[in-house]
């Protein structure tokens, strides 16, 4: 299972989200026993927070280059702590997923384990000239690639085919011969779920 972690950049953060959301993290994180001593400390995240809202505040009522540039020093000098803060809430609590929750940070989201691949759809054999069949399938979501196997009616062993695409092309196919196939396809877990088998006269 992939480590939970914390959001830690606050680049995508408009001014207003980037002023909420150092409230919410200094709200959580004050008294948290989850994090006994805050580094930096929660009194150095509000001071800043304070100089980020004068500087926006001064941004609004004047707007000039200048408070546009003490605005982005604030931002820049705010963002920094979080960030900071942000590894340590991680290394405090590793990977403990409410822990961190209560942090106020953001979690990254994880990625859902994919399984056992579902049964192939809309399996499809096609003719298309002589000696050439064509193989074809819905795409599978979670599939790195597809095994297609044919083989002559009335015998045993499969012949295969790894392929990324979800349409193959056989060719050097016998002519007048029928021919069997079917296909699973190939994700993380081991276990291969096969289409239904199908058959076809090659041309």
């Amino acid at each position: 299972m992939s480590k939970i972690k914390i959001i830690t950049s606050f680049s995508k953060y408009n001014d207003a989200e980037l002023e909420q959301k150092a409230l919410l993290i200094i709200d959580s994180m004050s008294n948290n026993s989850n994090f006994p001593t805050p580094t930096p400390p929660i009194a150095d995240i509000n001071t800043a927070v304070v100089a980020f809202q004068a500087a926006l505040t001064r941004l609004k009522e004047g707007g000039s280059k200048q408070d546009m540039l003490l605005r982005d020093q604030k931002r820049t000098e705010l963002s920094s702590l979080l960030e900071k803060l942000a590894y340590y809430v991680q290394m405090t609590v590793d990977d403990d997923g409410p822990a961190l929750a209560s942090s106020g940070y953001s979690l990254s989201k994880q990625p859902e384990p994919i399984g056992i691949l579902p049964k192939p759809q809309n399996f499809n054999v096609q003719p298309e000239a002589v000696g050439m069949i064509k193989l074809s399938l819905k795409a599978i979501k979670g599939a790195k690639s597809y095994q297609y196997e044919y083989r002559r009616r009335g015998t045993d062993g499969w012949i295969i085919k790894v392929h990324t695409k979800v349409t193959l092309l056989l060719t050097e196919l016998e002519s007048g011969v029928q021919y069997e196939f079917r296909v699973t396809a190939i994700g993380t877990a081991p276990q291969r779920v096969y289409s239904d088998i199908l058959s076809s006269f090659v041309l």
